[in-house]
């Protein structure tokens, strides 16, 4: 299952329930590093090894080979001999008066009420408005399920029962199902009061933070003249309709542009170069199957008992009968 992203007690009256939220879906997107594109000038063997950052092994980091190069390869004899290196690169923080760089504890945060006017709030009273993350799920009211627009909905976790609160969950679940209700509860997390809805599905329970009334863009009120449908035309739509219906499959849909950009990296390491083995590598290389190294030492141990045999074939008999391993 997902990591925990909170732990506590649902409270339903006098009745508490410890649970977890765990993330219930989060969109997923390809990462990228930005990297300076850099003719080497230098000695071959300078950064010959892919660059290595907080751990993690760029296989693209590092250098690539002039015939690589789509500047190298338009007639110029330079082609496979002008190697290009890559290196990460970092933001800088710069002031508008003067260019210069910004310190980390120069900073404060400011809300700009009109051109050039702020009004600035100390980091410490910037913290003291934070809600602190509450240890309780607060229940405080039910509506019915179909009064519930899904526009609301912010993200989505499952509101699991932890150890002892299985039965009392249960009980919360089966009640709100049968009286077709929905819970609406807040919780202290990530800094803000977040309002839930707790919505029963199937297997449990699903809570969603909302977005509050305000956060929801407002658009004009929809205006439809139903006296321009033709009858004929409305059989025609429903037919179409009927054509293409079926069953709700999620999982029969992708990001085809996640999937390329995927394609891409992939073609991308086949042509990588294969960074050298170092010791943090080393410390996550895969354990050699048990098995297959007592074979292989058994395979080689017989060999030498054979080719003892001739001169001392007792005890040739006597090795292999040691060390026989059934598979």
């Amino acid at each position: 299952m997902a990591a925990v992203v909170w732990t506590g007690h649902l409270a339903f009256g006098m009745v508490s329930i410890p649970v977890s939220l765990y993330a219930a879906a989060r969109t997923e997107t390809t990462r990228f590093t930005r990297l300076q594109r850099r003719k080497h000038s230098g000695n071959d063997e300078t950064h010959s090894s892919a660059t290595q950052v907080n751990g993690d092994l760029f296989a693209i980091a590092g250098r690539e080979r002039g015939d690589l190069d789509p500047e190298l390869k338009e007639g110029s004899a330079a082609v496979g001999s002008a190697p290009v290196e890559y290196y990460r690169v970092r933001q800088v923080l710069q002031s508008d008066s003067n260019g210069e760089e910004v310190a980390p504890h120069e900073l404060v945060k400011g809300y700009e009420y009109g051109p050039g006017q702020y009004v600035v709030i100390n980091p410490a009273e910037y913290e003291k408005a934070a809600v602190r993350t509450s240890d309780t799920i607060e229940l405080f009211h039910f509506v019915k399920s179909h009064e519930v627009d899904p526009i609301y909905f912010e993200r989505s976790y499952y509101a699991a029962p932890d150890a002892g609160g299985e039965r009392a969950y249960a009980l919360l679940l089966q009640a709100m199902r049968n009286q077709g209700s929905w819970g609406v509860a807040r919780i202290g997390m990530h800094k803000r009061e977040h309002i839930l809805i707790l919505r029963t599905v199937d297997k449990g329970i699903i809570a969603h933070t909302m977005f509050y009334a305000k956060e929801v863009r407002k658009v004009p009120e929809f205006r439809m003249d139903l006296s321009l449908i033709r009858e004929q035309e409305l059989t025609v739509a429903e037919a179409m309709i009927k054509g293409y219906f079926g069953g709700f499959e999620p999982e029969k849909f992708y990001d085809i542009y996640q999937q390329r950009l995927q394609e891409l990296i992939q073609a991308g390491l086949r042509n990588a170069p294969q960074p050298a083995m170092n010791e943090s590598r080393r410390e996550k290389a895969i354990v050699p199957d048990l098995m297959d190294e007592l074979k292989r030492s058994l395979s080689q141990i017989q060999k030498k008992a054979a080719a003892k045999e001739i001169t001392t074939p007792g005890k040739s008999k006597s090795v292999r009968k040691k060390f026989k391993l059934t598979s």
